[in-house]
């Protein structure tokens, strides 16, 4: 990974992202597992970069008595051949976890402003509406005429009182 790709992954606040993509559970398992296989290919490159030192051998010779020790190690230490691994694989399946991640997060931004824009239509509409204690009975009837509707049904069939209207708001007389 690049640098710029290191640097931009330390400084993501992983608790505020876990928290903002809460309702998104696949997304946030998604991320805990790049993560993870950031953070132990990470640690791994850390180990591999200090375990590539040369050992000065001409040091220990120096300061050892016994000089066959150090010549021992010293062509077991060549004898060892570091073998190279083909990460090809390993890139394109992080790219395809890549692209299908800005997939998603492109999805969840297009859903939040869409319900962004939603919300701010609804908060100019009630901040545009008259308040309960002004309306009429006229705007009511405008607004649901529906409610006219059944209010004549009522009226022909002899019935002034509302079902449930006793259950939900008792008679207070009788007390």
């Amino acid at each position: 990974m690049s640098t710029a790709g290191r640097k931009f992954l330390t400084s993501i606040n992983w608790p505020v992202v876990n928290s903002v993509l809460s309702k998104h559970t696949e997304i946030t398992k998604s991320l805990g597992a790049f993560r993870k296989g950031y953070e132990e290919a990470e640690r791994q490159l850390t180990q591999l970069q200090e375990a590539d030192r040369p050992v000065d051998f001409e040091h220990y010779r120096r300061i050892l008595k016994n000089t066959d020790i150090v010549d021992k190690l010293e062509k077991i230490s060549k004898s060892q051949n570091i073998t190279k691994v083909d990460l090809a694989d390993q890139l394109k399946t992080i790219s395809a976890f890549e692209a299908k991640a800005i997939a998603s997060a492109e999805q969840y931004v297009k859903e939040t402003q869409a319900n962004l824009a939603d919300l701010n239509e609804t908060v100019k509409n009630i901040e545009q509406a008259r308040p309960v204690t002004q309306l009429t009975v006229d705007d009511v009837a405008n607004a649901s005429p529906e409610i006219v509707k059944r209010t004549e049904e009522m009226v022909k069939k002899g019935q002034f009182t509302v079902d449930g209207y006793d259950e939900k708001f008792p008679n207070l007389s009788l007390l």
